[in-house]
């Protein structure tokens, strides 16, 4: 048994070696270093084992947005569906927009990652994918910034009303 657990070990740590390899050492995407070993095709739980513990937190529904610590957005485009995960090594919340300075996109689709990086998202992701501009200010961005919930007040008093902000054109409803 322990033979067979070093022999995985090992298998692992090589595969890794050499997927760094084919890496984009020029990316200035947060984590680039740690993200370098996901190759497209890449199953989700190497992408979640390479990520580690995330720095975020929630509170009450958001923790659904949540993966051990990391944002997560599921899309439904087209009638395929597809998962972001953002990569972040500062403290925050889930509820904070997705900023690019602080988080790295990682895009799977069926359980494989097809690829990772702003590079990936803007130039692949948003255009042929037609997955939303999670940052409302990507150049080139094809969506709105994620909805948010926005109180009316009549007249300075307590808030009356929640109305949501236009959904992204790319969401469908179930109409």
């Amino acid at each position: 048994m322990k033979t067979v657990f070093v022999s995985t070990y090992i298998a692992f740590a090589a595969a890794a070696v050499l997927l760094a390899a084919c890496g984009d050492s020029s990316s200035n995407d947060v984590g680039a270093d740690k993200l370098g070993v996901l190759a497209e095709g890449s199953p989700r739980d190497s992408v979640l084992l390479v990520m580690g513990q995330g720095p975020l937190t929630a509170q009450y529904a958001d923790s659904l947005r949540l993966e051990k610590g990391f944002r997560r957005e599921n899309y439904v485009i087209d009638g395929q569906q597809y998962e972001v995960l953002y990569y972040r090594e500062l403290q925050g919340n889930v509820a904070e927009q997705v900023q690019q300075a602080k988080e790295t996109p990682v895009v799977i689709k069926d359980g494989k990652v097809l690829g990772w990086g702003w590079k990936y998202y803007v130039e692949t992701a948003m255009t042929d994918l037609k997955l939303p501009n999670p940052t409302g200010n990507v150049p080139g961005g094809n969506g709105a910034p994620p909805a948010i919930i926005e109180m009316k007040t009549d007249s300075g008093a307590a808030p009356v009303e929640p109305t949501v902000a236009p959904a992204d054109s790319t969401k469908k409803s179930g109409a």
